[in-house]
């Protein structure tokens, strides 16, 4: 059992201070009887509803699909694309992106609600994969698949990644670190600069078929990966 104001807040509805204001306006219903005391204890599995709409937990993992050209930051002072409007509104404010993509990189970018499993996720000593798809300038051969393998060296340090198939220009590969800008100065210092990059994968989330600028909760599976990180 937990407070009916720690609930509310927890979820998305407004700060401590708008949610007891909301429950004595009898805005608040648990188990379809309205409710005035803001301190109650009732189950958070208890149907509770806000106006009359369903209060949810907010997801503890969502993917979504960054298009190319938006900021992987929540605001930005000189007004350009970012990640202030991405998320459904009962979610924002209470989700934070897990690491960054390059403003001209697209893909797979997760949202966490939490700060531990943010430090996990992004941490190097846990490994967790990262897949690419890179059209770059030249045609991908041996040797590119050598190098990358072998260790790139940047100015942010020595890097590693895995080519897991070549088509043409196409490079898919995987690396388990996330340094600024890490693929595209690997693949430019080894010979072959990337036109466009995409994420398709973060661990065990996969972007699918996930439309572009759309967001979607972490399945079952994804969230039995995460807790056991």
């Amino acid at each position: 059992m937990e407070r009916l104001d720690k609930i509310l807040a927890s979820r998305g509805v407004g700060t401590r201070t708008e949610v007891r204001a909301a429950v004595k306006r009898k805005r608040v219903t648990v188990d379809g009887e309205v409710i005035r005391d803001f301190g109650l204890k009732v189950d958070p599995a208890a149907d509770i509803r806000f106006d009359g709409e369903p209060v949810l937990p907010l997801p503890l993992l969502v993917a979504y699909h960054k298009p190319a050209g938006i900021l992987s930051s929540i605001g930005d002072a000189h007004g350009r694309a970012n990640l202030e409007a991405v998320l459904p509104p009962a979610w924002r404010g209470h989700l934070h992106p897990v690491g960054r993509l390059d403003a001209d990189t697209s893909g797979l970018l997760l949202f966490s609600r939490d700060g531990k499993l943010t430090q996990r996720l992004l941490h190097p000593r846990r490994g967790v994969e990262r897949a690419y798809v890179a059209q770059v300038e030249g045609v991908g051969d041996a040797e590119l698949i050598e190098r990358l393998a072998a260790g790139v060296e940047t100015t942010e340090g020595t890097f590693t990644a895995q080519v897991t198939r070549l088509d043409g220009d196409v490079v898919h590969l995987t690396v388990t670190e996330g340094k600024h800008r890490m693929v595209r100065r690997m693949l430019a210092n080894a010979g072959y600069p990337v036109v466009a990059l995409h994420r398709v994968r973060y661990g065990v989330v996969e972007l699918g078929d996930l439309p572009e600028g759309e967001s979607r909760e972490a399945t079952a599976d994804e969230l039995a990966w995460v807790q056991a990180l």
